[in-house]
């Protein structure tokens, strides 16, 4: 959509919120509003109020008359200005000619608007079907290269991405539209960069293959990008939690933070969102003569971590913030859109890696708020009671099982099984709120053997499942090994002024 024609239309949505403008403002508005991805976002932030579980001063709090009014004069010029192009409408078919359906994402209006993509026009023929590597997007915090096919295709394509100097980069994602137009995303490409080649196949047919190589200029973002080390860090029982980065890219934003518990066993584990990620504590000393892999260095202070895990997580701002992470624009006075979670462990034992994603920043933001998603520390249940489940000739048991714990009592209601999915519903007793509290178990068989892994069942409080491995058994035992108890959550604010 003409970026012109948007402006007005966003200086008109105060009055169209009140109702204020003409039945033909208001019909050209709506059509606008349906055909422009970006401005019905706008539309969408404007109308919804900023939600605020963290409790944000008071002063934030802003009524839509005082909106009205303060851009009133400013918009009674923008009217007139559309009654001159109000016959000049674009129909969404003519917005779309001509471009790749996955640049009308919001998350590149800015990218757009300071022309940072990179035009590529590269054309091959493969299978029969001409792919045209159409454009890329070298922010810093990801790499997006946009596709289209002449004709549909089945599968979404293999593709490899790698630099003049040897180097590959992770593909993270990819979309499709229609089965012609597609979206991949790599991880950042090195500023020093010049060159890159595409590789891209269909399906395992080697004959189905071809490469296209171009010319990049990584500064041409690089110069939008603000990166921020804030060195900022708080300790709350037993957890140091520290925001180490924040880039503020031209399609994305992106926060580092680090969390960190002891070795010493004192901390079961840690839980990020109400089990969304699970890290247990597992932490051995290398011995001085014990060899290592080819090509490994040993570990900082000879500790290593028993396992290596990483859990990616797409947030929805529908879901509320009191599951997920948020962003915060202090100056705007309003929230910016969540994107994903990202969750690894490290080379340090007992320390997890967080990547929380968020769409653009404005350039004219001075100061953000992050807040941190929920964050539960699990502490080892004593004894750590076990119950036997058989499903043998039945898919359903009902157990009223009390399982005590130092803060109160877990009651297991019943066990079913659905297919490969085996679930539990449970009730916690204790004199603190209940609903503080998560539980961890372990699904094992008479060997002590893992039998499924476990998952939350979504939207429903007191409920947890697990995937079988193995659908056809049907004899376990459950290990109530560990407790999760909700900390307050934290928040972070960063001034990003030049």
């Amino acid at each position: 959509m003409n970026l012109k024609e948007c402006k007005i239309v966003q200086e008109l949505l105060p009055l169209y919120a009140e109702d204020l403008v003409t039945d033909e403002t208001s019909e050209y508005l709506r059509e606008h509003l349906a055909q422009c991805p970006s401005c019905a976002q706008d539309w969408e932030d404007f109308k919804s109020p900023l939600p605020d579980p963290a409790c944000l001063e008071e002063t934030f709090q802003k009524d839509l008359g005082s909106k009205v009014f303060m851009r009133l004069r400013q918009t009674l010029t923008m009217a007139v200005v559309l009654v001159l192009i109000g016959g000049a409408g674009l129909a969404y078919a003519s917005y779309t000619a001509g471009k790749h359906l996955g640049t009308i994402d919001p998350a590149y209006r800015f990218a757009q608007e300071l022309n940072l993509f990179t035009e590529i026009k590269q054309t091959k023929t493969i299978e029969g079907l001409e792919v045209t590597v159409d454009k890329g997007l070298f922010d810093s915090t990801r790499s997006a290269l946009f596709l289209t096919f002449s004709k549909p295709v089945k599968d979404i394509p293999e593709v490899d991405l790698l630099d003049n100097n040897g180097n590959e980069y992770l593909r993270h994602g990819a979309k499709g539209w229609q089965n012609k137009d597609f979206m991949f995303e790599f991880e950042p490409v090195d500023l020093e960069v010049q060159e890159l080649s595409l590789t891209l196949a269909l399906g395992n047919n080697e004959q189905a293959r071809t490469e296209f190589t171009f010319p990049v200029d990584i500064a041409k973002t690089f110069n939008y990008t603000k990166i921020i080390y804030p060195n900022l860090e708080k300790e709350l029982s037993n957890l140091r939690i520290s925001m180490d980065k924040a880039i503020l890219g031209v399609s994305e934003t992106e926060f580092k933070v680090y969390f960190d518990w002891p070795v010493d066993g004192s901390v079961a584990g840690l839980g990020i969102g109400r089990g969304t990620a699970y890290f247990p504590t597992s932490v051995r000393k290398i011995a001085e003569d014990e060899p290592l892999p080819p090509g490994m260095i040993a570990p900082p202070g000879g500790l290593v971590s028993n396992y290596a895990s990483s859990v990616g997580v797409n947030y929805r701002m529908g879901d509320g913030p009191f599951s997920r992470p948020a962003l915060y624009d202090l100056t705007g006075r309003q929230e910016i859109e969540v994107r994903s979670g990202e969750y690894r462990t490290t080379q340090f034992p007992c320390q997890v890696e967080a990547r929380l994603k968020f769409a653009p920043v404005k350039q004219e933001t001075e100061q953000l708020e992050v807040l941190l998603p929920p964050v539960y520390l699990y502490k080892t249940v004593a004894d750590s009671p076990q119950l036997s489940l058989d499903f043998r000739g039945k898919n359903e048991i009902q157990l009223g099982k009390v399982m005590p714990f130092s803060q109160g009592e877990l009651i297991i209601e019943k066990a079913w099984k659905e297919d490969n999915r085996l679930y539990l519903s449970y009730q916690i007793d204790s004199q603190d709120n209940p609903e503080i509290y998560l539980p961890h178990f372990e699904l094992v068989n008479g060997e002590g053997s893992k039998q499924g892994q476990l998952d939350f069942e979504t939207g429903t409080p007191q409920v947890i499942n697990f995937y079988l491995f193995n659908e056809e058994t049907q004899e376990f035992y459950l290990n109530f090994d560990s407790l999760g108890e909700l900390l307050p959550r934290e928040k972070f604010t960063l001034d990003i002024q030049d």
